[in-house]
């Protein structure tokens, strides 16, 4: 009798724990991997503000030409604060934007406990790199837990570059990125919001370097649907109390700029499809 109640109670061991691993796998219960987030959750785009150089600018400050010097002052501010954002990002995520974009080539095999796992091998700067990207399913299958490993060929091994909490539809994300793999600290956090009525985003990079002067400064993305300014950054700087907002037309690059600390009020600065200075 007591041979028969362990063997019972091994059984239902065994089953209570297959329906638990069976309720961390996709909603429906198969092995089925969950989709790979939006590369909009992650990536910032920065098209048309990569730097602020005028050089090549149409000119018109020839003494012939009495309409008066061409200034790019407005665009120039604009650009010059999303570069920034631009370089510091771009030098400390290119590994990882890259094993990002390389998961979308890959198929997820299933490692057990609800965890997928897509693997594969990419090259940044001539430099071989090994990713293993899992996904796992969590709070009754609403969300997604994801995590990051890299391992440089002849280097580092199996460095957490990133995690991430996705929800199960996209619409909305939270990641945590690290740098410097030697020695890995966070960097920036990333959080991605989707308005699906209206067809739009936003995606927002917060500096969370421990101790950094500049801590809890960001930028934000925003596209804005049926607005006549269609595409938004806010540059919020901590350090220097600064509040910059950008906004534009996709595609005709028309915007404008509001930043009081710089222009002393609180008006918009415009500039033209030229990005010339112009009136709002």
């Amino acid at each position: 009798m007591k041979h028969y109640a362990f063997w019972l109670v091994l059984l239902i061991g065994i089953t209570l724990l297959t329906a638990c691993e069976k309720e961390a796998l996709a909603p429906g219960g198969e092995e089925v991997p969950p989709q790979l987030p939006p590369q909009e959750s992650f990536i910032m785009p920065f098209t048309g503000f990569e730097d602020a150089d005028t050089t090549g600018f149409k000119t018109n400050n020839s003494p012939e030409d009495k309409s008066g010097p061409t200034t790019y002052g407005n665009w120039f501010l604009a650009a010059s604060s999303v570069a920034i954002w631009n370089s510091v990002v771009g030098l400390s995520t290119a590994v990882p934007v890259a094993s990002f974009r390389e998961s979308f080539n890959h198929q997820a095999t299933y490692a057990g406990a609800g965890v997928f796992v897509w693997s594969y091998d990419f090259k940044v700067a001539g430099k071989t790199y090994i990713a293993a990207l899992s996904g796992q399913f969590i709070n009754n299958n609403q969300e997604i837990k994801w995590e990051m490993k890299v391992s440089q060929i002849g280097g580092f091994t199996d460095v957490v570059w990133y995690t991430g909490i996705v929800s199960e539809d996209l619409t909305r994300a939270s990641w945590t990125l690290n740098h410097q793999p030697e020695n890995p600290q966070p960097f920036i956090q990333i959080d991605y919001d989707l308005n699906q009525s209206a067809n739009g985003f936003t995606l927002r990079y917060t500096n969370i370097i421990p101790g950094h002067a500049d801590k809890g400064a960001y930028i934000e993305y925003r596209t804005r649907p049926g607005e006549a300014f269609n595409r938004a950054y806010d540059v919020r700087q901590i350090k220097d109390n600064n509040f910059l907002e950008i906004q534009w037309d996709v595609p005709s690059f028309e915007g404008r700029v509001k930043n009081p600390n710089w222009f002393k009020d609180e008006d918009w600065h415009c500039w033209n499809a030229d990005q010339m200075d112009t009136d709002c």
